[in-house]
């Protein structure tokens, strides 16, 4: 069975949050040669897509409903004892630095109004210090020339607005700055700068390594429903089921994180940002938020009794990722399955998901400059051509097998090369990309794509969806790996061959009826199914003529066939389809499910041989009209709705 990646294709223009950029517009159609991108999604698509959420909010579905399709097999509980039992006095969010970022060696930590901090470092221990501390990290104490353990310390300076308070006696791994009950407390570094304002938890400036200067900033003792609270993931005006399935979904996996990294040995629970997830603290909290925190307290995701990391997405591009399609492991409720919800149409069907399907495309110059600059798909010399193969259902190119085909040798061929250096080097090339006239300089949004390498097929002609589509779902390999030919003329065999993909490739009795057609010809098996199915009588009892070019009327009829022959309900409006003749009924079908508008508003050429193009557009627009087939039929597994 045929593998449909994205529901249908349209110009539509890490845990991903959902705070979406403005993604830069596609260039202008280049007049050298190009490679086209068709993407779906934003993030590495494994669990809830959170604009999944928001279609199945607004389509009805509970926050159970949405969870349990995200994350199969599972249920979602009231686990408030063991939340305690695993968190303790309180979650710990690690503000400062970010993953690789350049730790602080000073902090500033003020209590808003006219509250007074207090400190606590080792033995050292001082009430209401003011409303204003500066903590710096001095020398290391023990432990130098090691790896950090737990009886690593170092001196700390506390300077409150009367100079240093602490002297020789502020000797710890860590220092601690205690916020005072009810107030709010404001968090810089003279690393990464403002840390946020927060009503919650207390500062732990935490030493980890001797090797490099500086600690980890870690808001400590935070109620896991506090920091639900200040999650900057969906917006608050979304409907109140797909914010609860957020915060369900946040608090298992900040509970699951917290557990496996405390086994770990490590200083906190959570990172503030799309590391994990991104908090923003008391300036991000809003009432819907906190409504639904409030009324999913203590609900989690459950599987096989135990609280699982729930991944999220911002969008999944229509399919969501297994687990070890994005990332190593396979879990067995992040699996790979369609979800038609991505888009979150609105009332009008349009698609609020900007990010739900992209493209992309790149003058072949561009992009074999990039790829020569990254250490991992350099060596092709001029690109002519890529392919991607070996891709799971999810669409995710991360792990499949990655041929580029240049001038000057082919890379991938011994299956050497994956996707995600693909990837890797394409986004590493936009980011340090100038966009002009015919630059493309967006960046991949997420490793669900495929490579269409037809140069005749332009992003802005009528037929380039269509091309698209027939591309993704492998009807069409093109007349060569490069070309396309729109404006060609089709055969007979040719439009047997379109017939029988997208039927799914049925098995067919060989040999056919038709003494013209070939033996291990690539359009036997679709011929012979034609025939057996009625979809064809040939030109003669004993010929099909498979090298014949096609007309219009014959393409109509060989559709209306395909579809079980419905009876149309709408009269005759063109001026050049004459009553009772063979394809009648099929052009008025046609015209029915707007599978055509005619060369004009009076004529449909029935005469006219019909292009490739006509093909590819006759098809798609049948594939997005599933009302057209006859009651009872089997639809095609790559229809777009």
């Amino acid at each position: 069975m045929r593998r449909t990646t994205f529901a249908r294709v349209a110009l539509l223009g890490l845990i991903a949050s959902f705070v979406v950029p403005t993604g830069p517009a596609a260039a202008a159609v280049p007049d050298e040669p190009f490679i086209t991108i068709v993407g779906g999604g934003w993030g590495h698509g494994v669990g809830m897509s959170q604009y999944g959420a928001l279609g199945r909010a607004e389509a009805g579905h509970t926050p159970e409903e949405i969870l349990t399709f995200y994350y199969d097999g599972t249920t979602i509980e009231n686990r408030s004892e063991a939340i305690d039992t695993i968190l303790g006095t309180g979650l710990r969010v690690r503000l400062s630095p970010p993953p690789n970022g350049s730790r602080p060696t000073s902090a500033t930590v003020t209590a808003e109004g006219d509250a007074k901090l207090s400190i606590e470092i080792g033995a050292f221990s001082q009430a209401e210090v003011g409303g204003s501390a500066i903590v710096t990290m001095g020398a290391m104490v023990s432990g130098a020339g090691t790896p950090a353990e737990d009886d690593d310390t170092w001196e700390w300076h506390v300077d409150a607005g009367a100079g240093d308070i602490c002297g020789a006696s502020c000797v710890a791994r860590a220092a601690r700055v205690l916020r005072p009950e009810g107030a709010v407390i404001d968090i810089s570094d003279n690393a990464q700068g403002a840390q946020g304002r927060h009503d919650t938890g207390n500062v732990e400036l935490v030493g980890q390594d001797q090797s490099v200067d500086g600690f980890f900033i870690v808001l400590a003792d935070v109620p896991i429903d506090e920091y639900l609270q200040g999650i900057a993931e969906v917006p608050a005006s979304w409907p109140a089921e797909a914010i609860q399935a957020q915060a369900i979904a946040a608090r298992s996996y900040a509970v699951a994180k917290a557990e496996s990294r405390r086994a770990g040995g490590l200083s906190f629970d959570v990172y503030d940002s799309v590391w994990d997830q991104v908090y923003g603290g008391l300036d991000t909290e809003h009432p819907n938020i906190t409504a639904a925190v409030m009324a999913t307290t203590g609900q989690v995701v459950v599987y096989d009794d135990a609280i699982v990391r729930t991944f999220y997405t911002s969008s999944n591009g229509g399919y969501t990722s297994a687990s070890e399609d994005s990332f190593t492991t396979a879990e067995p409720f992040h699996i790979a399955k369609p979800d038609p919800f991505d888009p979150a149409p609105d009332e009008d069907g349009e698609p609020q998901n900007g990010r739900w399907q992209w493209t992309r495309i790149y003058t072949l110059d561009t992009l074999s400059t990039w790829l020569e600059n990254h250490n991992t798909t350099d060596g092709a010399g001029q690109v002519d051509r890529i392919t991607i193969s070996g891709v799971p259902p999810s669409g995710r190119v991360n792990d499949a097998d990655v041929t580029i085909y240049g001038s000057a040798t082919t890379l991938g061929d011994d299956e050497s090369l994956h996707g995600i250096s693909l990837y890797t080097a394409i986004n590493k090339g936009a980011s340090d990309c100038s966009s002009g006239e015919t630059v493309d300089c967006g960046d991949l949004y997420s490793t669900n794509f495929q490579i269409i390498t037809f140069y005749d097929v332009p992003i802005d002609a009528y037929y380039f969806d269509p091309v698209t589509w027939m591309v993704l779902n492998q009807l069409t390999t093109g007349v060569s790996p490069n070309q396309f030919a729109p404006d060609k003329a089709i055969s007979r065999a040719e439009v047997a061959t379109f017939l029988h993909r997208f039927a799914d490739q049925p098995p067919a009795i060989l040999p056919g009826p038709f003494e013209d057609v070939e033996i291990g010809a690539f359009y036997e098996e679709a011929v012979s199914w034609m025939a057996e199915t009625g979809i064809t009588t040939g030109t003669s009892a004993m010929a099909f003529s498979p090298g014949e070019t096609v007309t219009r009327g014959q393409a109509a009829t060989f559709l209306w066939r395909f579809v079980g022959s419905p009876a149309p309900t709408v009269d005759n409006i063109f001026d050049d389809v004459a009553g009772g003749r063979y394809y009648t009924d099929a052009v008025r079908w046609m015209v029915e499910w707007d599978i055509t508008t005619g060369t004009s508003p009076t004529t449909f050429a029935p005469d006219d041989p019909l292009t490739r193009a006509q093909i590819a557009t006759f098809l798609w627009r049948l594939a997005g009209a599933p009302g057209a087939f006859h009651p009872g039929t089997t639809l095609p597994s790559s229809m777009r709705l």
